[in-house]
């Protein structure tokens, strides 16, 4: 049976780091604490709560997918008071940095396992996505230089930074690895009148930019192959621009320096990199909850671990840039999205799947609003380029965090 000295003191030291009041109903009617409270999680069974209290990670997840915890209130309010409880609890001990070495006791690369994890998640359906992303299809992390944009503007403002990153022009020749729905590749190829080439391990991604460069009479200026990175150089082509926007975080981190080797090998001399990816400041052991239903196999590098990873290559970093509470704006619009469209989700996928993603999405900006996770924007250039133009940021005073 389930301690009740326990779970007042669990709910004890949740308050305690919370900036509201949460509250648990058990499945015979108490709560705890008693009183009002501004969130109230309700167990809709014992086995649900014992799954928590001895793994809340699992626990809750699988427990809300199944309908077994339900939320009174604001489920990301709760969730981010329970990041902030376990990672204070974890920072009392050196558990989680033992198990997350352990965990990463792993092979080498298995293209075939990477292609069937990444065509679990990105192989939903065209349908799906077109539901609750922009009209380009781009899933990954916008930015918004002013607190009025919308997501279709801030996908835009965030390819018209990269590219003036990258310092486009029609002489480049550009390679997007991990090319998602095309964005970058179609978008370049039209403003810049460059030459373009996309790679993705998606067959759906792969048909849907097929048909988009016949749709827009790219035929010649853009390429697209369904392949893995590792087999890049097969191509014999050379690029002077190469970018990777959210396909990193598959790679794993016993194949980062193979990435990176790859990248060296079709990258000419002077050339730039831009690599976008969700990552973490310190090495951090992955959500298992995260692997098992949403990400098969992903992993979120850290940044000495990508810094590494390059060790030794002829990679010199230009700039770092970190657009973390642009993803929890990004994930915030997504979700609303997602909700305005939700009976068609649910007619397609079923309720535990609209709960499971649902899930994914309000946790996934918690991560980013707690600082747990980070977005990363990596530039670099093969060789020491000194004709590169100085950065300087821009502050957005305009920029208005609400949660």
């Amino acid at each position: 049976m389930i301690s009740e000295k326990l779970i007042p003191k669990v709910m004890e030291e949740i308050n305690s780091l919370s900036d509201e009041r949460i509250g648990i109903r058990l499945p015979d009617g108490r709560e705890i604490p008693e009183g009002p409270v501004d969130h109230r999680v309700v167990f809709r069974t014992w086995e649900a709560l014992k799954n928590t209290l001895k793994d809340p990670e699992m626990g809750f997840g699988e427990g809300y997918m199944r309908g077994e915890i339900e939320v009174e209130g604001d489920l990301e309010k709760v969730l981010i008071a329970g990041t902030r409880y376990l990672n204070e609890r974890e920072g009392r001990g050196n558990f989680s940095m033992f198990l997350f070495k352990a965990l990463n006791l792993l092979g080498r690369v298995n293209v075939f396992k990477e292609k069937k994890n990444v065509q679990h998640h990105y192989d939903l359906g065209d349908d799906f996505y077109r539901i609750w992303l922009d009209s380009s299809m781009t899933y990954s992390c916008a930015f918004f230089s002013s607190p009025d944009m919308d997501i279709e503007e801030a996908q835009r403002e965030k390819r018209r930074i990269i590219y003036e990153k990258l310092q486009l022009s029609e002489e480049d020749t550009l390679l997007d690895i991990g090319c998602g729905w095309g964005s970058i590749i179609l978008e370049s190829a039209e403003v810049y009148g460059l030459k373009s080439v996309g790679i993705t391990l998606s067959e759906n991604q792969y048909r849907f930019v097929k048909e988009e460069i016949r749709r827009r009479g790219l035929e010649g200026r853009v390429e697209v192959y369904l392949m893995h990175y590792v087999d890049l150089p097969k191509l014999g082509k050379k690029f002077t621009k190469v970018v990777s926007v959210g396909m990193f975080e598959h790679v794993g981190k016993e194949n980062m320096r193979t990435f990176f080797k790859t990248v060296d090998s079709v990258l000419e001399e002077g050339g730039l990199f831009l690599l976008h990816t969700i990552g973490k400041v310190h090495p951090q052991k992955p959500s298992r909850w995260i692997r098992k239903y949403i990400f098969p196999g992903g992993y979120l590098p850290s940044i000495p671990e990508i810094i590494t990873s390059f060790e030794g290559l002829d990679f010199c970093l230009i700039d770092i840039d970190d657009w973390r509470l642009h993803y929890y704006r990004t994930l915030k619009a997504w979700r609303k999205r997602f909700w305005d469209n939700v009976k068609t989700i649910r007619s397609m996928f079923g309720e535990e799947f609209v709960r499971m993603w649902d899930l994914y999405l309000v946790s996934s900006a918690v991560s980013f609003y707690t600082g747990s996770n980070h977005l990363f924007q990596f530039l670099m250039s093969k060789g020491v380029r000194n004709d590169y133009p100085v950065m300087r940021r821009e502050f957005l005073r305009g920029f208005v965090l609400t949660n």
